[in-house]
This record gives C-alpha cells, structure tokens and sequence, in this order.
C-alpha cells in the first residue's frame, strides 16, 4: 500500500512541477496612468511636479485637470510627441485619453513646449516627460 502511496505522490509532484508553470497568469498593467495638471499662479504642475515626471510604457495615458478646469493644452515640439496624436488639447476641460506611448518611446525624455490650463499661459510650463523603457 504504500509503495502505492508513493507513486501517487510522486504522480502529483511530477504533474504540479510540468503543468502549474504553464498556468501561471501575465502581469496585467496596473493603467491607466493619470496626468494631473495643476494652475499654481503660472508656473504650472502635473502630479505635483513642475519636473520630468515617468510615464509607465504600457499603459494608457490620460491628461486631466487635479481641479475642475475650463480649457488645457499640452504642447510638445514638432516631431517630438510620445503619442499617436499631439497636442493634447481640451477645449473644455474634460480628460483626455491619449493612449499608450507609441512603442519606439520608451527610455526618451519628452519636453513641453507649452502648456495653457484654464485659457492663460503656463510660465514656465512642467519641464515633460520620461517613458520607462519596455521591458
């Protein structure tokens, strides 16, 4: 009996070490990744930093005000834009999906050229971005 015993034992082991790795589940992205832009008198701010913040590759990005705004606009340089679709503009304040950083962005450092948050000039406007480089 117990020689049976312990080829059902060893059965189990062998099975647990061949078919649990293959049901391992993918790590799901956490997304998505606000950006909360904030009026601070005219040097304005996104998540609380007038700097460089990191913006997670995999996930999609939304621009939205930290307070109830009217208008926004984040401007990029030309030709220097992480996303599909540039500037992020929103006439009326609402949140704006841009999507997932273009894939070929990750590791680079993306500068604003200019922001505008309730219709008035951010001066200076947050310095940008960083994408986290891919894995």
């Amino acid at each position: 009996m117990s020689s049976f015993r312990g080829w059902i034992m060893l059965a189990v082991a062998v099975a647990s070490v061949v078919l649990l790795p293959s049901c391992q589940r993918k790590p799901v992205a956490q997304g998505p990744f606000y950006i909360m832009l904030t009026w601070n008198g005219g040097a304005c701010q996104q998540n609380g930093s007038p700097g460089v913040i990191e913006v997670p590759y995999d996930e999609n990005v939304i621009f939205q005000g930290a307070a109830v705004l009217s208008q926004f606009q984040v401007q990029f340089p030309n030709g220097s834009c992480p996303f599909a679709s540039c500037p992020v503009n929103s006439p009326n304040g609402n949140a704006v999906n841009v999507g997932k950083p273009n894939p070929n962005a990750g590791g680079n450092t993306y500068n604003y050229s200019g922001m505008m948050i309730d219709n008035q000039q951010c001066n200076p406007a947050p310095t940008g971005m960083r994408i986290k480089p891919g894995p």
